[in-house]
């Protein structure tokens, strides 16, 4: 995800819903947001997880049936 400000673009492939509380700490604390077959990871800063391994909202992990 390449944030608007540096250049990402606007479509839906680079979007990220967040709360206003979320939205401030991703800049904050330097999260990083990645892309895994389409579903948002979030990366800690390494103070929070030396390894850095990507997180998941479990909420999304269930696949939608439309």
């Amino acid at each position: 995800m390449v944030h608007w400000i540096d250049g990402g673009p606007t479509d839906l492939n680079n979007l990220v819903l967040l709360c206003v509380y979320h939205h401030h700490v991703m800049h904050e604390q330097d999260w990083v947001i990645i892309f895994e077959q389409g579903i948002p990871s979030f990366i800690p800063p390494k103070w929070i997880d030396p390894d850095q391994a990507p997180l998941r909202n479990i909420r999304v992990d269930c696949p939608l049936k439309l």
